[in-house]
């Protein structure tokens, strides 16, 4: 299955779905937190650390996702931006039926 996103306002769901839907087996690490996202510790989640935990799937495409969420396109997800990706997180899964 492939989806097809026909608009920017689509990006920040899908940022939140991707975070929010990380298939494992061992169920705390289905929703990584920054620490499990940020592997050397810099304070700051580079795009070779998100890949190695979302890799690329038919589903969504992680690297428009990564960008959506680095707000200031710096190339790296802090812990503000991890933060208010979260915050959004929680508003639109409690709209959602």
């Amino acid at each position: 299955m492939t989806i097809t996103v026909q608009s920017a306002a689509a990006l920040p769901l899908l940022a939140i779905l991707l975070f929010n839907t990380t298939v494992s087996a061992n169920p705390s690490a289905s929703q990584p937190g920054f620490p499990q996202l940020d592997t050397n510790r810099d304070g700051r989640i580079s795009w070779q650390e998100y890949l190695a935990r979302n890799p690329v799937s038919g589903r969504l495409n992680p690297r428009r996702i990564f960008d959506n969420v680095d707000q200031n396109l710096d190339g790296y997800i802090d812990r503000a931006e991890f933060d208010s990706m979260k915050r959004r997180s929680a508003t639109t899964s409690s709209r959602l039926p």
